[in-house]
């Protein structure tokens, strides 16, 4: 899918709100009943995401899970090589690292919460941590930012117990955090979220590079495009391909999207040709310890059918047996060569 979007930048005049931000930058349940932990590892890549991968954990006896989303985002940047933004652009190097821990009261928490709720309001985040990392290569003709956000929660509300029956309502895995996710990271604020922001924080002491492109892209839909957004993943999943391993108890489904993802922006100033672009190619991996049906966006733990039981005991048998002709053999060519060496020795006492 291709999505192009083509006008004019605004004014690359420097506004004095902006030339202040740049300048600075920003531093600014019911009881579940016992069964074995589910393990969810769901992968997808989101819009802005080149390879984007959430993973759940899901323990029913606590009835908390584990989430842990990795959102990393690739941002093209071309202009021409005798642009004034060349200029500002073509030495750039840099990369840096953050990170926080939050409770559950906190801004930041809430925020992701929020997120999850806009699927299912009975969930709740009771802590998370954040790491995020960028980097910023710039030559005569194209900046590349490269941003990694990890996103670590503890939700709880995910379970539920409806006549004897456990399900996990997994509908808030397709999350989007809509605006900044402004945390302080390591005693400095920084939005984790908005791909304009990421650019701007990625050029760290850049100053005039960072002016420009806030004067030409902000406030744009490519400056506002969440990079924390795993809607891709909205399918029912009994839609996915399901597949029951009975050799290790698990159950897995997939996706597959096909394709690539472009959106990309293109703009003429003066006569001169601008982009920014990126790609992205999603799948997704879904697997759960233990027999599991899905039913919309719903898991329903259930027994595993006689059938599988009964691929499960074959297969047990074929390894029984094979490793009763693997200690047959050993025990027979031990036995060959006991023979040869008591004849050997006795051959030689004769001699």
């Amino acid at each position: 899918m291709e999505i192009l979007y083509s006008g004019l930048f605004k004014n690359a005049g420097l506004m004095s709100d902006r030339a202040a931000r740049s300048s600075t930058m920003k531093s600014e349940a019911k009881t579940i009943v016992p069964l074995a932990a589910i393990a969810i590892l769901l992968f997808a890549a989101s819009p802005l995401a080149n390879a984007s991968t959430l993973t759940v954990n899901l323990n029913p006896k606590t009835g908390v899970a584990q989430v842990d989303s990795v959102s990393t985002t690739k941002i093209v940047f071309t202009y021409p090589s005798d642009s004034t933004v060349s200029k500002y652009l073509r030495n750039v190097s840099s990369s840096f690292s953050l990170s926080g821990e939050f409770d559950g009261s906190s801004q930041g928490a809430h925020l992701l919460q929020g997120s999850f709720d806009a699927w299912n309001g009975h969930i709740s985040v009771t802590n998370m941590s954040v790491a995020v990392s960028y980097s910023a290569i710039g030559n005569a003709t194209a900046l590349i930012i490269n941003k990694s956000t990890d996103v670590n929660a503890t939700v709880t509300g995910v379970f539920q117990v409806v006549n004897g029956t456990v399900s996990a309502n997994l509908g808030w895995r397709a999350f989007i955090v809509r605006g900044a996710l402004n945390l302080p990271l390591d005693g400095r604020m920084v939005d984790v979220n908005l791909a304009g922001d990421a650019m701007e924080d990625s050029l760290g002491s850049h100053a005039e590079a960072s002016m420009w492109l806030a004067n030409a892209f902000g406030g744009g839909s490519f400056w506002n495009r969440p990079t924390l957004n795993f809607s891709q993943l909205s399918t029912p999943l009994d839609t996915w391909t399901k597949n029951y391993d009975a050799a290790i108890n698990t159950t897995t489904f997939s996706k597959t999207i096909s394709g690539q993802n472009t959106y990309s922006i293109q703009a003429n100033l003066n006569g001169q040709q601008y982009s920014l672009s990126e790609i992205s190619d999603p799948s997704g991996v879904l697997s759960v310890q233990g027999y599991a049906n899905a039913s919309g966006d719903s898991l329903v733990m259930a027994s595993a059918p006689a059938s599988a039981s009964i691929s499960s005991g074959v297969l047990a048998l074929v390894i029984v047996v094979a490793l009763l002709a693997v200690a047959g053999g050993y025990v027979a060519i031990r036995a060959r060569a006991k023979t040869k060496t008591t004849a050997a020795t006795q051959a030689t006492l004769h001699a």
